[in-house]
């Protein structure tokens, strides 16, 4: 919008912006006091008064102008004093920069992304179409265990609270990560990484968040213990593979997010985790892409219900960064020699590695179910040509 008044402030050129900006017809617009088109005694006001008393230009960002005829704008605000020949104030150019459907884009959008990528998609927002697009991306699930029973036994409102502090402190990590929040459901949460401002390092920050919440989460618990409140735990699943990415759903609502076989991958992973008692399960995909950056385990080659091909699935132990302690050391080195011997079936050679490294670690999930699978197969031989692949029947 832009306002042209005289000396005295009286308002004699107005464009169609200002029109729509302001909400008044320009008929009522001409000969009123420029002054009056805000609320009196507003900074606004007190800015125009001195631009046209002294000549001072003034920039007022605000993310709430408020408007004579009630209207609230968001935007910028520019007062040019005007000059005669002589140097003499004869008048003052008002221009007003509207920027409220932005905002509401920003506002809304920060809710499932980062601030710096709301942004990005404010200022375009011909991208919230209908519709998607295939890329490579990394999604994560995480799910809390058992959180219905333990729900069953707490009062509505102290749920609420126990979940959004938990739900507060998880999104913050992904944000940090530059993920994108697509949704809650009940207890579980589910990021994107690498969409819609795309990543070259999704995989990195989505194993960066699970390491991340897995540790922030250790420390919420010693808060709630404190508070006799329940100790809660998760688990999560991370894959990273082609995926149907963009504004999914129909013309009368649709939301962003994605789809597709590998999506259904992480989820099955996240679900993986209580079959073998882990924290953090990844996809051969992710670990291809992060192997350098991060201590892997490889845990088994499987086939999920729903799909038929077999994948390596891996457990996400700590950042590359972080040396292993030697206790640990030993551990994956039994377990690893543990895992090679099964594969090739000297059942009894890799129930010797696997018990050393329960002896180790008695409380892994992981070695307890190699051990068990060697003891079956030592008694029940594979039938045909074994590919090492176990099937799980259940999600």
């Amino acid at each position: 919008a832009m306002i042209a008044a005289d000396k005295n402030g009286v308002i004699n050129t107005v464009n169609k912006a200002s029109e729509d900006i302001l909400g008044l017809e320009k008929n009522k617009l001409k000969e009123v006091g420029i002054a009056e088109l805000f609320k009196s005694e507003s900074e606004i006001v007190n800015k125009i008064n001195q631009a046209l008393s002294v000549g001072k230009q003034f920039h007022i960002a605000s993310k709430s102008l408020e408007l004579v005829p009630g209207r609230q704008v968001v935007g910028n605000i520019y007062l040019q004093p005007l000059w005669d020949e002589e140097r003499n104030i004869c008048g003052l150019l008002l221009t007003m920069e509207d920027q409220t459907y932005v905002s509401y884009l920003q506002d809304a959008f920060k809710r499932y992304v980062p601030p710096s990528v709301s942004e990005i998609i404010a200022q375009d927002p011909d991208k919230l179409t209908l519709g998607g697009e295939d890329k490579i991306l990394t999604v994560l699930f995480s799910d809390l265990v058992g959180f219905t029973t333990i729900s069953e036994k707490m009062p509505p409102h102290e749920v609420v609270i126990l979940l959004s502090q938990y739900f507060d402190e998880m999104t913050k990590i992904i944000f940090e990560n530059q993920g994108t929040l697509k949704e809650y459901v009940a207890d579980e949460l589910m990021a994107i990484f690498g969409a819609p401002i795309y990543q070259p390092d999704h995989a990195k920050k989505a194993c960066e968040s699970a390491i991340e919440m897995s540790k922030r989460l250790g420390a919420l618990r010693k808060i709630w213990k404190k508070q006799n409140r329940p100790v809660l735990k998760a688990r999560i699943g991370i894959n990273t593979g082609a995926m149907l990415v963009g504004n999914l759903g129909s013309t009368y609502r649709f939301s962003y997010g994605v789809i597709g076989d590998q999506v259904n991958l992480a989820s099955r992973l996240e679900g993986l985790s209580s079959i073998y008692g882990t924290e953090i399960l990844i996809g051969e995909n992710t670990a291809k892409e992060i192997k350098n950056d991060f201590h892997l385990r490889k845990i088994d080659l499987v086939r999920v219900k729903g799909r038929n091909q077999a994948a390596h699935i891996y457990e996400l132990i700590d950042k590359d960064s972080s040396p292993l302690t030697e206790k640990m050391y030993r551990f994956l080195e039994n377990y690893n020699k543990g895992f090679s011997l099964y594969k090739n079936q000297k059942w009894s050679n890799a129930l010797e590695h696997f018990t050393s490294a329960n002896d180790i670690l008695p409380e892994d999930g992981p070695t307890t179910v190699m051990i068990k699978r060697c003891l079956h197969y030592a008694e029940n031989q594979p039938v045909g040509d074994w590919d090492g692949v176990f099937d799980h029947k259940t999600k």
